[in-house]
């Protein structure tokens, strides 16, 4: 399809206001360019099977959805280009907020393929949906509860601040790498075989700074290669593979066991007296160091 426009000082997304006149309809290609107005109108297109992008670009700093509800829309997954980053949603705003829900497209199953936050707004994932890949390099972004991720897809942080909100027993994260910005993840992490690289990963972090308040919730795998761990709130941690970067029990807030810790003198723990490293007994438990280990263990 041709790409369409939204009008400049529309408050709607209903058809008349984009330049094509049919604006939400199923494999459209959307962008809004410029506007500092309040999008409250039609924010619930009805489509069969979702769209193929809406770029919200740096031109625009106003506010999409909010008192009166998220824009409920759907990507078409057919559609799937990993190298194009096709189906999207990306928000590239100067400011301004944007709440959005993978919703409404009848065949679909409230699905998001891509979803990417730059620039300096605010964006809000709301309601229940699932988001396949989540790529945030710059502004905040608030994860709600009911926000899924799926098997072989990674979340990937490379910038800006994301909010991964969680409760006791809320569905845990398939796989995050962490490259950049500051994060708080309230969830636990359980593991997948990504399709991209057909290897099994959890948390990665390379860079940025984490902080883990997950409750009770395990972590099957965290590998760190830089930037800064917090754990405040935890259950298990299967296995750490720390081989740069700094990573902090010292605000433990409840006991914490590592089953299998493997640490490189490029990484500094900072331990807590609720810190528990099993014994080691065999190879797939205990701590392993690497050369003189970790500083900050004896």
């Amino acid at each position: 399809m041709s790409a369409a426009f939204l009008n400049a000082g529309a408050t709607s997304f209903a058809a008349a206001n984009w330049t094509d006149t049919t604006g939400f309809v199923d494999d459209a290609e959307l962008y809004i360019q410029a506007g500092t107005q309040t999008v409250t109108g039609d924010l619930t297109p009805s489509l069969a099977n979702g769209i193929q992008n809406l770029d919200i670009l740096s031109g625009w700093s106003g506010n999409i959805g909010g008192a009166n509800g998220s824009l409920a829309v759907e990507t078409r997954s057919s559609l799937i280009n990993y190298s194009t980053q096709i189906p999207r949603i990306r928000y590239y705003a100067s400011g301004g907020t944007f709440y959005y829900t993978p919703q409404g497209a009848g065949a679909a199953a409230n699905v998001c393929d891509y979803y990417q936050i730059g620039g300096s707004g605010s964006g809000y994932l709301t309601g229940t949906g699932t988001v396949k890949r989540i790529e945030s390099n710059g502004g905040r972004l608030y994860v709600g509860t009911a926000m899924t991720s799926v098997a072989t897809f990674r979340w990937v942080f490379s910038g800006g601040t994301v909010t991964v909100d969680g409760v006791s027993g809320t569905t845990k994260i398939h796989a995050l790498t962490v490259t950049g910005g500051q994060h708080l993840l309230k969830r636990g992490v359980q593991g997948s075989t990504m399709v991209s690289t057909g290897f099994v990963e959890g948390l990665n972090v390379a860079g940025g700074a984490v902080t883990i308040d997950a409750y009770g919730e395990t972590i099957s795998d965290l590998r760190m290669y830089g930037g800064y761990v917090t754990i405040v709130n935890c259950g298990t941690i299967a296995a750490i593979g720390g081989y740069a970067g700094t990573l902090d029990f010292s605000k433990l807030q409840r006991p914490l066991t590592v089953t299998l810790l493997e640490d490189a003198p490029g990484l500094t723990v900072i331990p807590s007296r609720l810190l528990t490293i099993t014994t080691y007994s065999g190879a797939t438990n205990g701590r392993q160091p690497i050369n003189t280990g970790a500083n900050g263990l004896t």
